[in-house]
């Protein structure tokens, strides 16, 4: 029975064939061979002549069956060969397709049911071809989507496992490629990213969260966690209970968008200081032109003397309110980008000579030397009047600064491609934790000092603007006891 069940449909017809002429041969045979011998017996004829007649006709028949059986086995043979050639060929077109290769063809040869079978199968290749071709090619899109996104997506099965990650997430959270597959907890690592998905995962609606990701440079990212939904169910599959063995479908996992707010949130907190410092800045001088408005109308005005202290009073504030909104406007268009410089090839000589003449005064009431080292220069390419307004500045910082009897100069210098313009004095100088933020909008070293020599707070952080407007760059160097020096650095006319 074994070798019976390892035969093909060929082998199985042959030996079947076989076996019906052997058992319908031997029944014929004994019937043959019983009516020659009743016939013979009747002829009263010798034993031995019927012996031979009968040995004569098993003979006969035994040969005639053998050329029976051989012409069924040729005949069974041949029909099976070309009964199973295009099964066979069918068959090897199957295997080639379940394997992968789509590009071949059944032939079409011969007629009847496998002449239609072969057809039925080319189809169905073509139709998967231009199925999985229309996966591929939407695959690529989403790919391409997704990649190109400044969102980060993460996508998690119903199991919290990693099944796909943007480049824009990677970026975000550092992830490598070994994340696939690992939960969020051992790949990212952060608590509440990880409380929010397990409470998305218990929810219908989003859960949105904000989180801090990376050491280096941690980025501020608002996260909306969310259900992924499954495919839908249709009658069939309830009737069929598919559902209780797709399980997988039922929960199908979780989608995470991650916004960048980093920006965000900072240009927030510059905002609100900003707003606190012009409060802060504002108020001081408010007050005090309404306190000496306010005494003059109770009676100061009758005193020549206290009325003179007032009146110097209101306008040193008004002074300082003036500055203040002149600096804030010209930081305001610098920052909007409509603060039109026109470069140009400049002689930085008469800028120089320019500011120190406007500044002599205020040096020599603060007994300040103001020294000038400016010859034989070439051109740099700058704006005169953003130039100017860098040196007024620099210089005026230096000698409010630097204390009485002090020292300031101004040295420029052709070095390399550049023009270099230090500005240097010889005051008390910075202390070494303020330098890093001395070009911050209202950061003082001094806050107190400042404010009583007029200052904004705003004047170097125009200064760094400008200079950068220009295409050059500025840099601060000081050292407790011995002095100040800032340098800017232009790019010389070619």
């Amino acid at each position: 029975m074994f070798v019976l069940r390892r035969l093909g449909i060929g082998a199985k017809l042959v030996a079947a064939t076989v076996l019906v002429l052997l058992v319908a041969g031997v029944p014929i045979e004994r019937l043959a061979a019983r009516d020659m011998e009743a016939a013979l017996l009747a002829e009263h004829s010798p034993r031995a002549a019927v012996d031979a007649a009968l040995s004569r006709s098993r003979r006969t028949m035994l040969f005639g069956m053998g050329a029976v059986i051989v012409v069924a086995v040729s005949v069974g043979a041949a029909t099976t060969f070309f009964i199973t050639r295009p099964i066979r060929r069918l068959t090897r077109f199957a295997l080639a397709m379940s394997e992968g290769d789509l590009s071949t063809r059944a032939p079409l040869r011969g007629s009847g049911e496998l002449r239609q079978l072969a057809r039925a199968l080319n189809h169905l290749t073509s139709e998967l071809s231009r199925s999985i071709a229309e996966v591929r090619t939407e695959r690529d899109l989403l790919a391409g989507i997704l990649d190109g996104m400044s969102e980060g997506v993460l996508v998690l099965d119903r199991d919290g496992r990693i099944l796909l990650a943007n480049r824009a997430l990677r970026a975000m959270a550092s992830l490598g490629e070994d994340a696939l597959g690992r939960s969020v907890i051992e790949a990212i690592r952060n608590a509440r990213l990880t409380e929010a998905i397990q409470l998305a995962g218990q929810r219908d609606e989003p859960v949105d969260v904000e989180v801090e990701l990376g050491r280096t440079l941690p980025r501020r990212l608002l996260v909306r966690v969310s259900r992924r939904k499954g495919p839908a169910r249709t009658g069939h599959d309830v009737l069929d209970g598919r559902a209780e063995h797709e399980g997988a479908s039922a929960e199908p996992g979780l989608i995470a968008v991650f916004h960048d707010v980093t920006d965000l949130r900072r240009l927030e907190t510059i905002r609100t200081d900003f707003v606190a410092n012009v409060s802060h800045e504002l108020r001081t001088p408010v007050t005090a032109i309404s306190t000496a408005a306010e005494t003059l109308q109770l009676g100061a005005l009758q005193d020549p003397h206290e009325a003179a202290e007032f009146v110097d009073v209101i306008d040193r504030h008004a002074k300082r309110l003036r500055h203040l909104v002149d600096d804030l406007l010209d930081l305001s268009k610098i920052e909007a980008k409509s603060f039109r410089l026109a470069l140009a090839e400049l002689d930085i000589a008469p800028a120089i000579d320019h500011v120190t003449h406007l500044l002599a005064e205020a040096a020599r009431r603060r007994r300040v030397t103001l020294t000038v080292d400016a010859t034989a220069l070439p051109h740099a390419r700058c704006d005169r009047r953003a130039l100017e307004q860098v040196l007024m500045n620099l210089l005026d910082n230096a000698i409010k600064y630097a204390g009485e009897g002090a020292h300031v100069t101004v040295r420029a210098r052709s070095v390399d491609q550049q023009v270099t313009i230090a500005v240097a004095d010889d005051g008390p100088g910075i202390p070494p934790h303020h330098l890093g933020r001395i070009f911050e909008r209202f950061y003082r070293v001094d806050a107190g000092r400042s404010r009583d020599l007029g200052g904004t707070g705003l004047g170097l952080a125009i200064v760094k603007h400008l200079v950068e407007l220009m295409n050059g760059s500025i840099e601060v160097e000081s050292s407790i006891g011995r002095g100040t020096q800032f340098t800017v650095r232009l790019a010389r006319a070619a």
